[in-house]
């Protein structure tokens, strides 16, 4: 935000504008992964409603109310960590890092950009979501519920377990088709609590990120066409 009136002209802006246009025209890639960062946020605010709708609604059947709120948990995880490495992408696309798809992740080009002066802004911001302890906590989740097994809260006690396919399968035979993973998520009010506070906060951290990212892209661009 300017304080000089020129700066906030509608000639200049109109001016600006133009030349942020043509430097996204010769980075098409870039205007791609923008949209789908965009989708992620709304996904994000969406999942954040549904798990406050599926914990606050009245049912006799608390186990398809817990499975809707572990999914939604879930669900956001996985988007977390997409939003992650689609911003990678979305860097390498408008820094032109030359990398493919493949070779892309977030940490990957943190180093790529490190020591480009002209980057320097990027590359703490990229830092700090990289770094950020909720962001790192939820991509570590997600990376075992994707490749090792289901993780479950245990209410009242703010922690997580791992629980194999194999040990949910002897729970359910040895108790009757009463899990033991279900008893996890009796207290879905405490669940909730643990979850949405976390969750926010890092829904308003990733808009902040948006903001100062686009700002800090816009300069590029204008640099870049001057």
């Amino acid at each position: 935000v300017s304080t000089d009136p020129d700066d906030l002209s509608p000639q200049k802006i109109n001016s600006e504008n133009a030349r942020v246009r043509e430097w996204m025209d010769r980075h098409p890639d870039s205007v791609r992964y923008c949209f789908e960062l965009d989708a992620i946020h709304e996904d994000l605010d969406w999942l954040l409603s549904e798990m406050g709708t599926a914990c606050e609604s009245s049912t006799d059947r608390p186990d398809l109310m817990r499975n809707a709120v572990v999914y939604h948990v879930h669900n956001y995880h996985y988007r977390v960590h997409a939003y992650r490495e689609k911003v990678a992408q979305l860097l390498n696309a408008c820094l032109d890092l030359g990398r493919s798809d493949r070779e892309v992740n977030a940490e990957r080009v943190l180093e790529a950009i490190g020591s480009n002066p002209e980057h320097r802004a990027i590359h703490d911001l990229l830092c700090g979501l990289i770094n950020d302890k909720n962001v790192k906590a939820i991509v570590e989740r997600r990376n075992l519920i994707a490749h090792r097994a289901l993780l479950v809260h245990k209410s009242g006690k703010g922690t997580w377990e791992v629980v194999t396919a194999e040990r949910r399968a002897q729970e359910y035979f040895d108790i009757g088709g009463l899990s033991q993973e279900t008893q996890l998520f009796v207290n879905l009010n405490d669940f909730h609590r643990h979850e949405s506070q976390t969750l926010r906060e890092v829904t308003s951290f990733l808009r902040g990120f948006r903001h100062d990212l686009t700002r800090s892209l816009r300069q590029l661009a204008l640099m870049s066409s001057a």
